[in-house]
């Protein structure tokens, strides 16, 4: 037996991981694995594993149309990338970035980051190599976005008519009852008021664009549902099960076409890649409307990770807050006041 068989030749990859280069004799269709490069020497050859994802996988990418071929025969694509995520796209010492040319056979460049540029370029001698290197750069951006914080939510506001005036009503009972442990930073303002249909990880102009875009194809969403969508507001609900310790209070929200449309949306903009991870991890959207919440408070670990509901749900947990429309859905800044004291909207879907 050949000798090349028992001892292969090693190869050192990236954080100094050593690997056996298998030797391919035209006994085993050498030829096959080894590409059209058939001038090379029969005794250099060497397994290379195909791509079995091929192509094919990503042509549903819309990046894939703009791959160029120039004048030399090489290709490449400018695929638009936050610049939040070239930290973790280089890697410590830039050992990311060089697995994957390794891993792909393609070259990435990453704009610096005081380059407007936001298109991280990648080049390789066959188009394959750059679809292989845009599959890993897109695998790594889903995986460093599920560690980020969200930055944008959808909502439909509540912030007027009666459900507001009730809400007004109800926030002074409670305070007016004298409650212990119950202050008024716990309290939404009634400027504020909404539910919540999704949040999203957007850390440009660029994706803030594209979501409001998606949103706009949700549009046909509506065809089967009757518009405005009916909500009807009514009873007061907790998110954990223990009332004495509570950390959000909500108004319970009754829609079923507003249901229909809501998990419609979810499933939509879980295969954008937008999503923050608690939208990927869930299948509907649970309808509610926050209306006390430990985090509102200015200085919540002095006061406590929680606070005691078990009065508020017995003196006020029928409350009927009315009914409400929605004619919209705004795509809003988390954690942020617009002109009218309701937050920034980036974008609507107005029907």
């Amino acid at each position: 037996m050949s000798r090349e068989v028992l001892s292969p030749p090693v190869q050192t990859m990236s954080h100094n991981r050593q690997y056996r280069v298998n030797i391919v004799h035209e006994d085993f269709g050498g030829d096959k694995w080894n590409g059209p490069n058939k001038k090379a020497k029969k005794e250099n050859k060497s397994y290379e594993e195909p791509d079995l994802y091929g192509e094919d996988d990503f042509e549903d990418d819309p990046a894939v149309n703009n791959i160029e071929e120039s004048s030399n025969g090489e290709f490449k694509l400018a695929l638009h990338v936050p610049k939040s995520f070239y930290g973790g796209l280089i890697g410590l010492k830039g050992s990311t970035k060089r697995r994957i040319e390794e891993e792909t056979k393609a070259e990435i460049y990453v704009p610096r980051q005081n380059e407007r540029s936001n298109n991280v370029i990648i080049k390789a001698k066959q188009r394959s190599q750059v679809c292989a290197a845009l599959r890993q750069i897109r695998h790594l951006i889903v995986s460093l976005r599920k560690k980020m914080r969200p930055t944008h939510f959808l909502a439909v506001a509540l912030n007027s008519g009666e459900v507001q005036e009730r809400y007004v009503e109800l926030k002074k009972k409670i305070m007016d009852a004298k409650l212990p442990g119950i202050d008024e930073e716990l309290f939404i303002s009634e400027r504020k008021i909404h539910l919540t249909l999704g949040v999203y990880v957007l850390l440009d102009d660029e994706e803030r664009q594209r979501a409001i875009n998606e949103l706009e194809v949700c549009r046909s969403l509506l065809a089967d549902l009757k518009t405005p969508l009916e909500m009807k507001v009514k009873g007061l609900e907790i998110m954990n099960d223990d009332p004495s310790s509570t950390r959000i209070l909500y108004g319970r929200i009754e829609s079923p076409d507003l249901q229909k449309f809501a998990d419609q949306v979810l499933a939509h903009f879980q295969n954008t890649g937008l999503c923050a991870t608690d939208n990927n991890e869930r299948e509907s959207i649970k309808l509610h409307m926050t209306l006390m919440n430990n985090r509102y408070r200015k200085e919540a670990m002095k006061s406590g990770n929680s606070f005691d509901a078990r009065e508020i749900l017995k003196s006020f947990g029928d409350t009927d807050f009315g009914t409400a429309q929605c004619d919209a859905v705004h795509l809003c800044v988390l954690k942020s006041s617009g002109d009218d004291e309701f937050y920034k909207i980036s974008g609507s879907l107005k029907f």
